[in-house]
């Protein structure tokens, strides 16, 4: 069963203290695979004890225990492209496939759905904030990173794609400074020149927004702010459509907000 719907199953026959903190996780749980047990709670408010309660009462041995079950529902497929590529040669039914693809983009959607509501506000608000946002993603992931540029740059003009053409990354990466955000783009398995541009942008400090598979990837793994989005599916290549979802949802509430603003 997924952590999610433990909490959810658990719920009703919580604590008022220990309901808060589940609540809290479920809008959360992004959080919970990249924070410390006590910053975590800090941000719940609640005590550290509190989370470790909270996970003995959902049948975890402690909250570290919890927190490994929500990074393993979240971990990519370990399935090699060799046995993927035998797997779909051995299947040899292209019906199947056709509707086996949209059932996977249909799953991945939804999870994409119920784990980045909370994280879509604080990421706009960081973006808002930013004196330049540069927009990154190599590979399968430049179509994600170009769809997020093009709209962004329609109605605000500090913002770059890194886009690597004529291996041009240094050009934008020796420009970005502490007062900036990096929107990086990217699934397993990572570029090196995404992961040069992340280490660009780390050493100055800048905000960085990472949009990726797991939290256990590396362009999430000391992040400010994660968007997550599964790209699991029954073809040889990842599924990107998740990915799209997510950077049109960002862009859409990016855009509410903007028309809100006096």
């Amino acid at each position: 069963m997924h952590p999610r719907q433990r909490i959810q199953q658990f719920l009703p026959l919580l604590t008022p203290e220990l309901q808060r903190a589940a609540g809290f996780t479920l809008t959360h749980s992004h959080d919970v695979m990249t924070l410390s047990m006590r910053a975590y709670a800090q941000n719940a408010g609640v005590k550290p004890a509190t989370l470790h309660r909270l996970a003995q009462r959902l049948g975890y041995e402690g909250w570290s225990a919890l927190k490994n079950d929500f990074i393993a529902s979240m971990t990519v497929s370990a399935e090699s492209p060799t046995s993927r590529a035998s797997r779909l040669v051995e299947l040899n039914d292209t019906a199947r496939l056709y509707d086996d693809m949209f059932a996977a983009h249909t799953r991945n959607m939804a999870r994409c759905h119920d784990e980045n509501r909370a994280a879509m506000g604080e990421t706009i608000a960081l973006m808002d904030n930013a004196e330049h946002v540069y927009i990154c993603g190599f590979r399968a992931s430049f179509p994600i990173a170009w769809s997020v540029y093009y709209v962004y740059r329609l109605f605000y003009k500090h913002v770059s794609l890194i886009d690597g053409f004529a291996s041009n990354d240094e050009m934008f990466t020796r420009d970005i400074g502490p007062g900036d955000v990096l929107v990086i783009i990217g699934f397993a398995p990572y570029s090196r020149e995404s992961l040069l541009v992340l280490e660009a942008a780390r050493s100055v400090q800048a905000t960085i927004i990472a949009l990726t598979d797991s939290a256990t990837s590396p362009l999430a793994v000391g992040a400010t702010k994660s968007l997550w989005f599964p790209t699991d599916g029954p073809s040889f290549f990842p599924s990107v459509v998740a990915g799209m979802g997510v950077a049109e949802s960002l862009l859409q509430r990016w855009l509410t907000a903007t028309e809100r603003r006096p």
